[in-house]
């Protein structure tokens, strides 16, 4: 069998040449994000359905495709069939359980609620050509076994998907 002998010289210059090249690639895919334009914003909760998360999943579907279309409004480019599309896949939501307690005011408690899914891009032909994870969790103060009382869980849902949209770009590197 034929022996491979790679002098120094030889090994650093291959070496330098894979990092040129991978620069050269971060660059274009900098480039390619800097000029990003979607036609589209679409939500996908289906996550949640399958969960059985149904209640979660209509109120993020209702708030989370006008937040995006705020935060991403100087990169929507409807009339664009060139455009490609944003999808923000919602994979998991946990309204955290309020334990009875006197921390801040009259019966009022602490939790922790959170959101996690991803930012997915496709190209105007449909194909994925970037996803970006996201998890955001974040306090909240509400009263004992507010589980149970709608409105405050719909509110709090709704700033759950405030939250993913105001993250995302930057989880993208916009």
């Amino acid at each position: 069998m034929g022996e491979l002998h790679l002098t120094r010289r030889a090994a650093l210059a291959g070496l330098t040449m894979a990092a040129a090249s991978a620069s050269a690639a971060v660059r274009a895919s900098a480039a390619s994000l800097g000029d990003l334009r979607f036609r589209e914003v679409r939500v996908d909760v289906s996550p949640l359905h399958d969960k059985y998360e149904d209640d979660e999943a209509a109120w993020i579907a209702a708030v989370l495709p006008g937040y995006l279309r705020q935060t991403f409004a100087k990169r929507l480019a409807p009339a664009d069939r060139g455009a490609g599309v944003l999808v923000a896949r919602i994979d998991n939501v946990v309204l955290g359980w309020s334990h009875s307690g006197l921390n801040f005011g009259l019966m009022a408690t602490d939790t922790t609620d959170s959101i996690e899914g991803a930012g997915i891009v496709l190209d105007a032909r449909g194909r994925v050509v970037g996803s970006y994870p996201l998890f955001s969790a974040f306090g909240a103060n509400t009263l004992p076994n507010s589980p149970y009382q709608t409105d405050i869980r719909r509110r709090r849902a709704e700033m759950l998907a405030l939250s993913f949209a105001q993250w995302l770009p930057g989880k993208m590197g916009l």
